[in-house]
């Protein structure tokens, strides 16, 4: 109840913000409003802030059980739950840069002993600044970079571990353990509006850094795509519907190892305001699942809500 209340606050808090300050607006491209995906970045340097709230699960998987020696003894059926809470800010410095700040807690958790012995209870606090500029404007197409570091915290609850260092005679197996990563890169992203009803949006990140299994370093990728229907023109409905996709190798609570995920996502975003938009997102994709090669069906909702001012 007090997580619920808190998120309540924000959103109260955020529409005092916006209410004196009609002035601003959604960011547009030939009469197109943007509304990108909630995992990709914007092109735009606006002053914004957005706050998102997300939940999801994966399909059943199987999985090897209790190690015995050089065998298990069984195996193991179950799911995955996810649930996470998003912020950033970001403030126009010049017309042409900004610097921008997002934070991000999620947790995972099997629904069932099963589950929750094979990938435990994890929790990550992330958190991302970074700059972004402008490289080229046209009147229709927007293109900008970023540069960023990330840092992630995670407290995990192995219980698969644990159970293999107890079989393996470890004086001091444990049960929890807290494992960082950090990294850092950039990426280009960029819109291509053809009217007010119809604009592309292209996102792709390259970063260089650790995951969560405390492996080397290593070159990590994001590439996200999406196209945006408006219907003002069309239906005189101040709606926008976009539907896109990305392949993600960034450490996430989704793969915590930097394994491929793949997510096909759709998203209705309310844009009759000239200083908010709010939207409702769903996913359905492919993650992996730690130390099998098991790629798994993911699928989930988030409802998220942005203000310019």
């Amino acid at each position: 109840m007090k997580k619920l209340a808190f998120v309540l606050t924000l959103f109260v808090f955020q529409f005092h913000l916006v209410s004196g300050q009609s002035e601003t607006k959604i960011p547009t491209l030939n009469g197109h409003p943007f509304t990108g995906l909630g995992t990709m970045k914007s092109p735009y340097t606006n002053t914004s802030f957005f706050l998102e709230l997300g939940l999801g699960e994966t399909g059943v998987f199987t999985t090897e059980g209790v190690p015995v020696g050089d065998s298990t003894v069984f195996n193991l059926n179950g799911e995955l739950l996810f649930v996470n809470l998003r912020f950033g800010y970001k403030q126009r410095v010049k017309k042409w840069i900004s610097f921008f700040f997002n934070a991000d807690y999620s947790a995972r958790l099997g629904n069932s002993a099963e589950s929750i012995y094979v990938s435990g209870v994890n929790t990550m606090i992330t958190i991302e600044p970074g700059v972004s500029f402008s490289i080229l404007e046209k009147e229709k197409f927007v293109l900008s970079g970023y540069v960023k570091l990330t840092n992630t915290e995670s407290s995990i609850v192995d219980v698969s571990g644990f159970v293999e260092d107890l079989f393996a005679g470890k004086k001091y197996a444990s049960l929890t353990r807290d494992v960082p990563a950090l990294n850092g890169g950039g990426g280009l992203t960029g819109i291509y509006a053809i009217g007010p009803s119809i604009a592309f949006h292209v996102d792709g990140q390259l970063v260089y850094g650790e995951t969560l299994e405390r492996t080397p370093p290593e070159l990590q990728y994001y590439i996200g795509s999406n196209v945006s229907l408006n219907f003002q023109k069309w239906l005189n409905l101040p709606i926008t519907f976009t539907t896109g996709g990305y392949a993600n190798t960034l450490t996430n609570v989704f793969s915590t190892q930097g394994n491929l995920t793949s997510s096909f996502l759709m998203k209705l975003t309310y844009t009759g305001s000239e200083s908010f938009a709010l939207s409702i997102e769903s996913y359905n994709g492919r993650t992996p699942i730690e130390n099998t090669n098991n790629r798994v069906q993911l699928r989930g909702v988030s409802f998220s809500s942005r203000f310019y001012f």
